[in-house]
């Protein structure tokens, strides 16, 4: 939960002064270090004149203005001439309790955080993330994010490569080999739009000029990528990825088209379902024995490898290409076990 000072007789900008500086305090204090005036003074909150002001609405170092307003949250040690938080601080009027933390963005920091750790760049990013997230550091290290596939050092000469033709808008070439068995590698000509970062692999999205549609590349099966003679393509308004594919939440995946989807979910794998947020228009129908969710997507293969995950407990029925997909799957694992 995150706390927080609010006094809606202050303004906007005292609030978040004082917020400030209660976190300056809390953080100096988790790593046995002092906040005193000259501390206050570099801080960057004000004028000595306005921080005096600040503080005596919740400090006992000032007691003669704002008596009416005032709640003692800050004291002052006149012998080490620091400031510190009371005891109870956390329990004061005007600290508030917000519950409805951004997870996706804690995440988001968390990992940013890991990827930083043990380089010289790693203390600065530690000072900003504290500052979005509004902890302290040791308070966010209670928060873990379970490690995830690495990207691929090979892809990253190649992302640099892209990166500077695609903000130039200048369509690219390279040797491709798709993921089907007995593939040949082609040269594809491909208008640049986004790379995409997604779960350890790096992935090139754009419009392929020989399927006459957008598509989404691998980078490390990309191979000889150069300018297609420094040649310029429009980017259509539309080219941001989570605009034409972002309607459920499966990955960096293109299939088809959107389409309705409609799944029975049984077991377990009914709380599991009704926890988390599939697609943006997702609907639940929840009964004793069966929860059926409808969505919309275009990521087809995604959405067969993540039915076939649920096993037994998972089974689609609609569109019907999709369920005899699902069916014909069945049959090839049927047989490979020997059934």
């Amino acid at each position: 939960m995150n706390m927080y000072y609010f006094n809606d007789n202050l303004s906007k900008e005292q609030n978040e002064r004082i917020n400030k500086i209660i976190r300056m305090i809390q953080k100096a204090e988790s790593r046995n270090e002092i906040i005193n005036k000259t501390t206050l003074k570099n801080s960057g909150l004000g004028s000595p004149a306005t921080l005096g002001r600040t503080l005596a609405l919740i400090s006992d170092s000032v007691d003669k203005e704002y008596r009416e307003t005032k709640e003692k949250i800050i004291t002052f040690d006149k012998h080490k001439l620091t400031y510190r938080l009371i005891k109870d601080w956390k329990k004061c009027k005007y600290i508030k309790t917000d519950s409805g933390m951004n997870y996706n963005l804690l995440g988001i920091l968390k990992s940013l955080l890991n990827q930083y750790q043990n380089t010289s760049l790693y203390k600065s990013v530690m000072e900003k993330i504290e500052e979005l997230a509004e902890m302290s550091i040791e308070d966010f290290s209670r928060i873990a994010i379970p490690p995830k596939p690495e990207y691929n050092l090979v892809d990253q000469k190649k992302f640099a490569k892209i990166f500077e033709y695609m903000i130039q808008n200048q369509k690219i070439q390279f040797y491709y080999k798709g993921r089907w068995h007995g593939e040949e590698k082609k040269n594809r000509i491909v208008h640049p739009y986004q790379l995409l970062l997604d779960n350890g692999t790096c992935y090139l999205y754009g419009y392929d000029e020989e399927r006459k549609d957008d598509r989404i590349f691998v980078l490390r099966r990309m191979e000889e990528i150069r300018s297609k003679n420094s040649e310029n393509f429009d980017l259509p308004v539309d080219y941001e990825f989570s605009i034409k594919h972002g309607f459920s939440r499966f990955g960096a995946y293109t299939f088809k088209e959107p389409v309705k989807y409609k799944i029975e979910f049984y077991g377990n794998t009914q709380i599991w379902i009704s926890e988390n947020k599939w697609a943006d228009d997702q609907v639940l129908e929840v009964s004793e024995n069966k929860t059926t969710l409808t969505f919309t997507s275009s990521q087809d293969d995604k959405i067969l490898e993540w039915i076939l995950s649920c096993g037994p407990d998972a089974k689609p029925v609609e569109p019907n290409e999709f369920v005899q997909r699902w069916k014909d799957k069945i049959c090839e694992m049927a047989e490979l076990a020997g059934i």
